[in-house]
């Protein structure tokens, strides 16, 4: 699978999670955190999406928006989290070997 394809896998699971939440009852919605942490994860695709090969706003995306969502979320925060991690750690693999010494991080550990 390419950088797009990834990147449209979480965030198709992202916005349908964003959308079920949406759906539920006004205490379920409140209760529910994942939808912050889904949201947090996939703001700026738009711009992610805007290429075919990797540069450094890809990077920047590794180094805080994936990390962030790694260290902050869980599976008791979203349903979502081991999945995205499966995603995120792909996303990691196919950083060409000339971007790799941007990486700040190895990526997420999946256990």
């Amino acid at each position: 699978m390419e950088k797009k394809g990834v990147y449209l896998e979480i965030y198709q699971s992202s916005i349908q999670q964003i959308n079920r939440v949406a759906t539920k009852s006004g205490l379920l919605k409140c209760l529910d955190k994942s939808i912050y942490y889904e949201a947090q994860l996939i703001h700026k695709f738009s711009f992610l999406l805007k290429n075919e090969y990797f540069n450094d706003m890809d990077i920047d995306f590794l180094n805080w928006g994936a990390k962030n969502y790694y260290e902050m979320c869980d599976v008791k925060k979203s349903v979502l989290y081991n999945e995205q991690l499966q995603r995120l750690s792909m996303l990691f693999s196919l950083v060409p070997e000339e971007m790799r010494h941007k990486l700040e991080w190895d990526g997420p550990v999946i256990r």
